[in-house]
């Protein structure tokens, strides 16, 4: 199989055209190894008509230019639901969603928390949160997140 940097470098025409806004791709290993290609388009939607046109499109080219033999799946999909925000440009898209996330170093006994996120201002996310129906409030510094990404509420 090709190198991720092989593969970006090969399809970028391809994701440009269909409109494809975020991409990521990564190698999943296994019995039979998965090239996973995550897109969403540039305004922020993503449906399955999209994902086979890619994946064909991909397809195509992958196999004019990987000759190693190796077999694999490619698996063309969407973020899915629970997308990890990757930079200070995603959080801010997503003002007003929920979110999950995972701190680097707990605070006042918290190492996760479910909430939305009310803003993100001056490198602080303000998350508002309910415990036993009582709203909550907790300010995280950015510096601490090891993680977040948008959740599903229960």
């Amino acid at each position: 199989m090709l190198s991720i940097q092989k593969i970006e470098s090969l399809i970028k025409p391809i994701l440009e055209a269909n409109n494809i806004g975020k991409f990521k791709i990564s190698k999943k290993s296994g019995r039979t190894p998965i090239l996973e290609i995550c897109i969403k388009k540039t305004d922020g939607e993503i449906d399955l008509d999209t994902c086979e046109i890619v994946s064909n499109q991909i397809s195509d080219l992958l196999d004019q230019h990987d000759d190693s033999n190796q077999s694999y799946l490619l698996d063309v999909c969407s973020f899915g639901a629970e997308e990890e925000l990757e930079n200070e440009n995603e959080i801010y898209e997503h003002i007003g969603d929920y979110v999950h996330i995972e701190l680097k170093n707990p605070e006042k006994g918290i190492d996760s928390i479910d909430g939305t996120l009310a803003s993100f201002e001056e490198n602080v996310l303000n998350i508002t949160y309910f415990v036993k129906g009582v709203k909550k409030q907790v300010a995280i510094n950015y510096e601490n997140v090891k993680l977040i990404r948008l959740a599903v509420k229960i």
